[in-house]
């Protein structure tokens, strides 16, 4: 199956546009009070078709797909990303609350646009519990930062009008799940922290007199070369007071051919909000337990009996579905569709007085054996025909 990350390749099927060719839609009243984390701008996307209205229309489902992507990437923990996989086109096409499109050119059958969309939160949760991946609800709360920069080993620059105290002023990065503000740098802030000789205590009490329970002091050193030019970047993060992940993080980077020092900082601040954002995803994810559906045969049940038994079912949490398949000489067949693990199932079944029991008509051991499941009233003797089997060794797929 083709995974989420295997992306944009050329659609066969015609996804509905939410606008004509040329107009678009404007963000639904009050969204951008949403977490920026849901809103993806600047997609790039271009496609070639047998004609310019079909390739429009491929281009559009893969900006959609890529937009997916990235909100994924912010939201999903890391073990959970591989997990995901392509919707189809109504399900993607839902997940967008609204779409902005900035230019487009169609030039016979190519199309290229730059659009702008804001995801649903409620269908985005939807498809990763569909999807069983663990992710964050929602971003953490905001907290302090203190950048720190210091150049060619020169004296530390704090509370100043440099880049690194600009991009972390910024968040520097409010799509992340771990957002960042800055102290105001005034006169009393600069008297209280020293960024010679940074200290817990002058944390905490610039963390108390602006209200936060977490500050992050991220010191810079930038080393340039012969002319002036940035060169690489050392990062190291302290984090003092509450927060998630390790206590001190860091980042060690090269610069790329001409890239500017800006770039250079903001590549290092993103890596360090990453790596934070990561650990608060991974302490508060929403773990989405498994989804089977397995067959069950129904023995020493009347269909009257069990129906009263399948609304008792039907109440337990673990229960998604439970359905009555037909009747035959002496059995009921039903199919039970659950979250969890089959021995959680049994405690289910367990609560109404009935076992069950995982069986084979194999009698002999054999690596390959064919499962079944049955269900019984406990006051009734297990069938002598079959062998039993334990539910922790059975490993179900879905």
């Amino acid at each position: 199956m083709l995974g989420l990350k295997s992306l944009l390749v050329k659609s066969a099927f015609v996804a509905t546009a939410l606008f004509g060719s040329m107009g678009w839609q404007a963000p639904l009243a009050g969204a951008q009070a949403l977490w920026p984390g849901y809103f993806v701008n600047n997609i790039q996307t271009k496609a070639v078709a047998g004609t310019g209205a079909d390739a429009q229309e491929i281009a559009f489902r893969n900006a959609r797909l890529a937009g997916l992507r990235e909100v994924s990437e912010r939201m999903v923990c890391a073990e959970s990303q591989d997990v995901l996989r392509v919707p189809g086109d109504n399900e993607l096409q839902a997940m967008v609350q609204s779409l902005e499109l900035t230019d487009q050119k169609i030039i016979g059958n190519s199309y290229s646009g730059l659009m702008n969309i804001a995801f649903d939160p409620s269908r985005l949760k939807t498809y990763f519990t569909q999807q069983q991946a663990a992710f964050a609800e929602g971003p953490a709360m905001m907290q302090l930062a203190i950048p720190i920069l210091r150049m060619d080993q020169g004296s530390a620059l704090a509370f100043d009008d440099n880049p690194w105290t600009t991009l972390w002023s910024k968040g520097p990065n409010r799509t992340f799940l771990q957002s960042y503000d800055m102290a105001e740098g005034d006169e009393e802030d600069q008297a209280t922290f020293d960024p010679e000789l940074p200290s817990n205590t002058a944390t905490v009490s610039l963390m108390e007199k602006y209200g936060y329970t977490g500050a992050l002091v991220v010191s810079a050193e930038v080393t340039t070369g012969p002319e002036g030019e940035a060169m690489d970047l050392f990062v190291e993060a302290i984090r003092v007071g509450e927060g998630y992940g390790p206590t001190r993080m860091e980042v060690a980077l090269v610069a790329d051919a001409e890239e500017t020092l800006e770039s250079l900082l903001r590549r290092g601040a993103e890596d360090i909000q990453r790596q934070a954002s990561a650990a608060y995803c991974e302490n508060t994810k929403t773990e989405v337990a498994p989804v089977f559906t397995i067959n069950i045969v129904v023995i020493g049940t009347d269909l009257p009996t069990w129906t009263q038994i399948e609304g008792l079912l039907r109440e337990r949490e673990e229960i998604q579905s439970v359905a009555y398949v037909g009747q035959r000489q002496g059995a009921l067949d039903a199919t039970v569709t659950f979250s969890g693990s089959l021995t959680a199932l049994q405690q289910v079944f367990g609560a109404v007085n009935y076992r069950l029991m995982a069986y084979t008509n194999q009698q002999a051991a054999s690596d390959a054996v064919q499962v079944f499941f049955f269900a019984q009233p406990n006051f009734q003797p297990l069938p002598q025909n079959v062998r039993i089997l334990p539910m922790s060794g059975i490993q179900l797929s879905n």
